[in-house]
């Protein structure tokens, strides 16, 4: 089969509901034993099983070996803590070891690469044309929202999907409706325009994403296109930056000057205030794990305070734990790892995870602004929004496959051009 057929086959099909239930059902779950599942989990893990057992996706041999080797730190410290723990949670270790399970399969025939990415660029196209009506909406109607009148049994909780501009307001920020939060909507719009410049460079789009990203009033997506800023634009031409340049400026600034915009710019200042999201989020952790290791004695620095346990930590002035009078700390992933599995556990998981997203990878630029956002913008461990986000766009596909199948697509290009001229020799003759 080559790279660019158009048939629709059983495989695409497969690859394209990855897609959907990543964007368009990523806020639903399905509740077992008290806890809610995301469903993107529970459909997605049995598609890439399929996947791997009809021979598209493949083991990666490395990625293998280190998956083995954290599962053994990951239970050897669990064991430990066990016995020095009360709130053990069994769920938890099992939900990890499977949660990162497709980490270890990996597409080496990439014809169906460019399939998905232009699948979910058209998806993203609609999600953001989404995200427009829903903020516009406002100054003539109600904020709309799908699932607003769903049970909390099949919702994911925890999220701020409603946020208002500022307190009190009647407006509130789009998250496209289908999303978690705003900011999801501006992470997963910022990754879509980062993939139309290396592989569509489609300008109406880009502007169409850069638009819809404004009415997020989310840092989080524009932290990932300023990582990806600098290389992205060294590989442009200057007759596709200039006119770039000056359709981003007219609503960038017509949007900085408007009181929007003067929200936006004022939220700089919550990175030094401990009660703001952004404080939380990207500054308290790193501190409540320095308190940890403060407190706690060698062997649980080692071997961690046991799976599911993170909760319970409390630090001098910090907590994991909504309930606990501290201050608030996000439990992102790797100080996640290191709190409950410890040096040893934690390590070997995090080795495990950055090997995956650098080794071997399609586009390097793209990778790093996906591990930005795993590590450090998203903030779950067992968040499966963020992960399959990373999986699908950045992991799931290697250099190898990614290189021959450009290399199939350039010798057809050319072949049919030599076709096309030897076609217009014999026509002349």
């Amino acid at each position: 089969m080559e790279l660019d057929d158009k048939r629709f086959t059983s495989e695409r099909f497969l690859l394209l509901l990855l897609l959907v239930l990543l964007v368009f059902v990523q806020r639903l779950g399905i509740t077992l034993s008290g806890m809610v599942i995301p469903l993107l989990f529970c459909i997605g893990m049995p598609i890439i099983l399929v996947l791997f057992l009809f021979n598209r996706l493949v083991v990666d041999p490395k990625k293998f070996f280190l998956f083995v080797i954290a599962l053994v730190c990951v239970l050897v410290s669990s064991v430990y803590s066990m016995f020095f723990t009360s709130t053990f949670s069994l769920n938890s270790l099992l939900f990890l070891l499977a949660f990162y399970l497709p980490i270890i399969f990996v597409y080496r025939d990439r014809k169906q690469f460019f399939f998905l990415l232009k699948s979910f660029q058209t998806i993203m196209v609609m999600i953001t044309a989404i995200g427009i009506f829903q903020f516009l909406f406002q100054f003539v109607g109600e904020f709309i929202d799908p699932f607003e009148s769903l049970p909390p049994t099949l919702m994911l909780q925890g999220y701020n999907t409603h946020i208002p501009l500022v307190f009190g307001s009647p407006i509130f920020k789009s998250h496209g409706m289908f999303l978690l939060e705003p900011s999801f909507y501006s992470k997963f719009i910022a990754t879509a325009i980062i993939i139309e410049f290396f592989y569509f460079k489609r300008m109406k789009i880009i502007l169409l994403f850069v638009v819809g990203m404004l009415f997020g009033f989310s840092g989080t997506g524009i932290i990932l296109l300023l990582l990806a800023g600098i290389p992205i634009l060294l590989q442009m031409k200057m007759k596709q930056l200039l006119p770039l340049v000056i359709l981003s400026l007219i609503p960038i600034i017509f949007f900085l000057t408007s009181e929007f915009g003067e929200l936006m710019i004022g939220r700089l200042d919550e990175f030094t205030q401990p009660e703001s999201s952004a404080y939380i989020r990207f500054v308290a952790p790193y501190l409540a794990y320095t308190e940890f290791i403060q407190l706690k004695s060698f062997a649980t620095i080692i071997f961690g305070t046991g799976p599911g346990t993170i909760d319970i930590f409390q630090g001098i002035n910090y907590t994991f734990n909504e309930a606990i009078p501290l201050k608030q700390a996000h439990s992102i992933a790797f100080i996640k790892l290191l709190i409950e599995y410890g040096l040893l556990g934690g390590t070997a998981f995090i080795l495990l995870i950055v090997y995956s997203f650098f080794a071997n990878t399609h586009n390097k630029v793209l990778a790093f602004c996906m591990f930005v956002n795993y590590v450090i913008l998203s903030g779950a461990l067992l968040e499966a929004v963020t992960f399959y986000l990373c999986y699908i766009i950045g992991i799931m596909f290697t250099a190898e496959g990614v290189a021959n199948a450009e290399e199939v697509t350039h010798t057809k290009s050319t072949s049919q051009q030599s076709l096309h001229t030897l076609y217009l020799i014999d026509q002349r003759r």
